[in-house]
């Protein structure tokens, strides 16, 4: 499987999709992710503690949004301090739990970049077992 251009995976991780395949969606509900992927197998949870490199990504966003956010409304419109605070408050509450997902598919999306074999390794797409017949004598 040939590896995905950069944008192609940024791409795949903004639509939540699997970074190798692109093809399956990497979470079942709010927050919690399908362990594979349904559709080439690839395991979402490398190892134990994983996606603590997607807490960056997230706090760098909301980082950022307050900073200048707060130096914007306060310098650049005189927004009063305390009322800010409160505003402001909020967006670091709000933020991370909004972007959460994200977060977690833009580092799967740059290891996936960055990993050299893990990631790019023949996969077979996913296939149905088949069932065992109940009730024969076989």
């Amino acid at each position: 499987m040939p590896r995905p251009s950069a944008s192609t995976l940024i791409a795949r991780a903004l639509h939540l999709r699997c970074p190798r395949c692109g093809e399956a969606k990497m979470f079942t509900g709010l927050f919690r992710m399908h362990e594979t992927c349904p559709h080439c197998r690839l395991r979402f949870e490398r190892e134990p503690g994983y996606f603590l490199g997607s807490i960056y990504i997230n706090y760098g966003l909301t980082a950022l949004l307050t900073a200048v956010g707060y130096t914007t409304l306060r310098f650049g419109y005189d927004i009063e301090a305390r009322a800010l605070l409160y505003v402001f408050l909020g967006v670091c509450v709000a933020v991370p739990i909004v972007f959460f997902r994200y977060a977690r598919a833009l580092w799967l999306a740059l290891d996936c970049r960055f990993e050299n074999d893990a990631f790019f390794q023949t996969a077979s797409p996913a296939r149905a077992e088949p069932q065992p017949k109940r009730g024969s004598d076989e």
